[in-house]
């Protein structure tokens, strides 16, 4: 989750709040901006809440996808920690469809080979004071989700958002507003593929530990005092064991007698 004076905003998925990391904040211009694992096909809503005490400004959050105005929510003007949520975009006013993590287009057409894509790969919440206007058919505010990046683009862009399931809904009109002033707050989300965040330093990767190495020592000498106790614990087969006892220490000292000075070992390296 990123923090900004009075205002909160973070991006679920599955439920769960996304991890942030590499978190940047500026007082200058009101901006936090970090970088957020996003996985292809996986859906995503986007949460901004407000602590402040209740006033008489009209305060709203409005959301900006991929660089594209996508829409906005009014903060209930008395209501104290209220959270606002922003799942789906219209493609009519009956209609919406969800956001989901989509895979960028490659092409070799000159044509985009020049095209900017700063803010492709970017989720973005802005908290303005608003002034109200008209209403307006949401079907005017289409979100462009078709995106391509030439091939030889330096920039790592692999997933753009793009819409998934639709939902039907009771016909609506949305209201036009305008931003007074500069934003109050404003929350960039920077997302990219986890293994492509791992790979450049952004999402820490916990180091392997060695293992050490161990030996472990295996007298293979024949044990005398074993031998001798068990001797003594088997009364009934008397003489017949006692006479193979000494049989297993007469071969147990002649190989002793045939190894060379000092005791015989095998080292077993379990690295």
């Amino acid at each position: 989750m990123l923090k900004l004076q009075d205002y909160i905003a973070w991006i679920s998925v599955d439920g769960q709040p996304l991890d942030t990391y590499a978190v940047e904040t500026s007082m200058v211009t009101n901006e936090v901006t970090c970088w957020i694992p996003s996985e292809a096909g996986k859906e995503f809503s986007v949460h901004c809440q407000n602590l402040s005490a209740p006033g008489l400004n009209t305060i709203g959050a409005f959301v900006y996808i991929d660089g594209q105005g996508c829409h906005g929510s009014l903060f209930e003007r008395w209501n104290v920690n209220h959270t606002v949520k922003f799942s789906h975009a219209f493609v009519s006013d009956r209609i919406t469809k969800s956001f989901v993590f989509s895979t960028v287009r490659l092409t070799d057409e000159d044509e985009f080979a020049d095209v900017s894509s700063a803010d492709l790969g970017q989720i973005q919440v802005r908290v303005c004071k608003v002034a109200l206007g008209e209403y307006y058919d949401p079907a005017q505010n289409q979100l462009q989700t078709e995106h391509k990046v030439h091939e030889r683009s330096k920039k790592a862009v692999t997933h753009c958002v793009g819409l998934g399931n639709e939902t039907m809904i009771p016909q609506t009109m949305l209201r036009k507003s305008q931003c007074i002033g500069q934003p109050l707050a404003k929350f960039t989300f920077k997302y990219r593929d986890r293994n492509l965040l791992k790979a450049n330093g952004i999402i820490p990767v916990p180091t392997p530990l060695k293992r050490k190495a161990s030996q472990e020592i295996i007298d293979l000498t024949v044990n005398d005092v074993q031998a001798g106790s068990s001797r003594s614990y088997d009364p009934v087969r008397g003489e017949q064991h006692s006479q193979r006892t000494k049989e297993t220490e007469h071969r147990s000292k002649k190989v002793k007698q045939e190894q060379k000075p000092g005791v015989f070992v095998e080292v077993i390296d379990l690295t």
